[in-house]
């Protein structure tokens, strides 16, 4: 049934000119309102990114027994857990910067010697805490002279 509908047509743009035009114009007001609708879609998803990253205030997250545990292979991995202290909304994402720093004994020359930034996909409802582990690439062997001390920061948090 679809191929003689399209035989029609065929055969319509061929012989006859006021079709081609109606065909013309219809085609086009076809791409306009595809574009118009694409736009419109990457709008909606640019917005739901941005409002997914604010729902979640970083005060409502409670990292707790977070530690860094070396391997025997070389890379170390960190661990801890999460708790999700919103009332209303699901962590999904979270990316940390980790910072290593050689450091003399007072801890007040530091260096930076190594920087990572880590990244969990994580689901924790309202109110509930994970655990998470998560490996940690360093570009070299660490050479620390003095004392070695880290720290990590939240980059960013993604919720629905």
């Amino acid at each position: 049934m679809v191929w003689i509908i399209g035989l029609v047509v065929l055969i319509l743009l061929v012989v006859s000119a006021g079709f081609r035009k109606f065909a013309g114009i219809f085609v086009l007001i076809a791409v306009i309102g595809g574009v118009i609708y694409w736009q419109y879609q990457e709008n909606e998803e640019k917005n739901e990114e941005k409002q997914s990253k604010t729902r979640i205030k970083q005060s409502e997250l409670l990292f707790e027994d977070v530690s860094l545990i070396n391997t025997s292979y070389g890379s170390p991995y960190m661990v801890g857990r999460i708790t999700n202290n919103s009332s209303q909304y699901t962590l999904k994402e979270v990316q940390l910067k980790l910072t290593f720093r050689d450091c003399d004994k007072d801890n007040k020359n530091c260096i930076i010697v190594a920087e990572d930034d880590l990244f969990f996909y994580i689901n924790i409802p309202p109110k509930q805490a994970r655990d998470f582990k998560g490996s940690v690439y360093l570009y070299s062997d660490l050479k620390i002279k003095g004392k070695m001390v880290w720290d990590y920061k939240i980059e960013f948090i993604k919720a629905e």
